[in-house]
């Protein structure tokens, strides 16, 4: 299983790609972490049809609300679909916990109505629909005009 996989899973162009192992390596392994990852692994003799023994992740960074303090925000939860009735939901949400979190947020797609189901049976409120939350992205080319110097 690797960030590649699940890309085409959510249908993201390969070309589009803008980390790769070390990057990853790096940014989650080094002096100061910048995201953490929880992971479900089998014993061998329970590994998948290609051969892994890892099998789920949630990638995870804390962020801060003005007014709701530290939070968890999942940025990734995937377990491969033969092993789906395992569950990570507790790992995430425990480490919140013991950190002084007092939420966890995330995004999913509209197009994975049953995903949203689960999270919403794990107790998750779906912001859009309740609050009319919408999430924003700024793709690298808005990044770079909005960060560029003004112009005297």
């Amino acid at each position: 299983m690797s960030f590649v996989e699940i890309a085409v899973i959510y249908n993201v162009p390969l070309d589009k790609l803008r980390t790769n192992v070390e990057e990853l390596q790096k940014a989650g392994f080094s002096e100061r972490p910048r995201f953490e990852c929880f992971v479900a692994e089998v014993p061998p003799e329970q590994k998948s049809k290609e051969g892994h023994t890892l099998i789920g992740y949630v990638l995870s960074v804390y962020t801060y609300s003005t007014w709701r303090g530290r939070n968890l925000y999942m940025d990734n939860l995937y377990v491969m679909p033969e092993f789906r009735g395992m569950s990570l939901k507790k790992k995430a949400p425990g480490a919140a916990w013991r950190r002084g979190c007092n939420e966890i947020r995330m995004h999913a797609s509209s197009e994975k109505v049953d995903n949203i189901k689960i999270l919403q049976r794990w107790g998750g409120q779906n912001l859009t629909d309740k609050e009319g939350w919408n999430l924003l992205r700024f793709h690298e080319d808005v990044l770079q005009r909005l960060a560029a110097p003004d112009k005297i």
